[in-house]
């Protein structure tokens, strides 16, 4: 508990709660609220098993109504578990409630406040959401503000050294100052950073757009309703090709029911069906159908809650750019001066005539010739260096 920093009045506040409930004081079911990334749902889970207690947790997947609540919580109603455990009612995401989904649930959390003998602790983004207003009177508040960037610096910091990582101080600086507030995203940011290597100015920028990727992919794959995937997405400076990207490389990293993986790659061809509709008839009202597939299509694809222990990942097809730019770059620019010689189009040269050349220039050099060199320079105008970059990156 003393690792989470930033919302230290917070911590005291959670921390009398749980003293309270093993002291058998009677108290009011809590209600935790806050920005993203500052510690509200580690904190929950810290305190219990700080106390030993045993957690029976909720998400936004299972608010769907009445009889799935009241299954889920019927026997952790009860005080202990049969081995002597406090149970810890953990409501996350609370404020996700919707009520396309979620027919009666507030009826069945409302009767839960009333008869549950457990400590019970509530988790939403915002009290204030309309859907969760009926908790208002029954609950006690603990508010956790949002993080400086100093405090994420101080988080990343730690981060970097328990990790022995190699990212310099202003580089940490740079994410903290991007980060909004939100210490989880500015992990994922130095996560991914560690996985990009060379790359990461790219990456380091994306904390100036509008909504970061890692907050949207959340968005996405986290909640259990049309229209919070779909603003976030608008909200967001991300390009549509580049999530589609970031989408298709986190679906198994968060679904990992099958069924649901599946069904999530299923709305993500379709927004890339629709994507490729859009480019090749310039008729761009087909983005509306993409935008609802790759977004709301897939968070409403799962039937079970999504894995939140692995950390998202810069897209490889894009890191695989990345990294290759140097080698197409080189290859364009040999394509081009063998043009001059061989009036191609540079599409053939690269596929049909370089290659034959990387293997020609191969055994004129095994068999040591001396003038290999020298033909390849007077013949198509390559450069020594040019020659053993064909050797080494093109023969067929």
């Amino acid at each position: 508990m003393d690792e989470i920093l930033g919302n230290e009045e917070a911590i005291a506040q959670l921390k009398q709660y749980a003293t309270d409930i093993d002291n058998r004081v009677r108290r009011k079911p809590i209600l935790i609220s806050g920005p993203c990334g500052t510690g509200k749902s580690a904190s929950a889970r810290l305190i219990a098993e700080q106390h030993g207690w045993n957690i029976v947790e909720l998400n936004a997947s299972d608010y769907r109504d009445k009889e799935s609540i009241d299954t889920l919580l019927v026997a952790a109603s009860q005080a202990r578990t049969i081995f002597g455990k406090t149970n810890l009612i953990l409501l996350d995401e609370i404020d996700e409630l919707a009520p396309r989904f979620d027919k009666g649930a507030n009826t069945a959390i409302a009767n839960l406040l009333k008869n549950a003998k457990s400590p019970i602790i509530f988790i939403a983004n915002n009290r204030w959401e309309r859907n969760i207003s009926f908790l208002r009177n029954s609950v006690d508040n603990i508010d956790f503000k949002k993080l400086t960037s100093l405090t994420i610096a101080r988080i990343l910091e730690r981060f970097v050294k328990k990790n022995k990582l190699n990212v310099e101080k202003e580089i940490i600086d740079a994410i903290a100052t991007r980060s909004n507030g939100d210490a989880r995203s500015a992990l994922n940011d130095i996560a991914v950073l560690d996985n990009a290597g060379k790359d990461s100015s790219e990456i380091i920028g994306m904390r100036d757009r509008k909504a970061d990727i890692f907050t949207t992919l959340d968005k996405i794959f986290l909640s259990n309703t049309y229209s919070a995937p779909i603003a976030a997405a608008a909200n967001s400076d991300v390009e549509n090709d580049m999530l589609i990207k970031w989408i298709d490389e986190s679906l198994p990293k968060r679904y990992t029911n099958r069924e649901d993986l599946a069904e999530g790659y299923n709305m993500l061809s379709m927004a890339s069906i629709f994507a490729s509709r859009a480019s090749r008839s310039q008729y761009y009202t087909y983005w509306r159908y993409m935008n609802a597939y790759m977004t709301s299509g897939i968070a409403l694809s799962k039937k079970s809650y999504p894995d939140r222990t692995k950390r998202y990942t810069f897209p490889k097809t894009i890191m695989d750019l990345s990294q290759s730019k140097e080698r197409r770059s080189t290859r364009v620019e040999i394509a081009r001066k063998l043009r001059k010689r061989l009036h191609l189009n540079l599409a053939r040269i690269i596929k049909l005539e370089m290659p034959i050349m990387a293997t020609m220039a191969k055994e004129a050099i095994d068999l040591k010739k001396e003038d290999a060199y020298d033909f390849f320079m007077t013949k198509f105008g390559l450069e020594q260096k040019e020659v053993d970059w064909l050797v080494d990156n093109l023969q067929s």
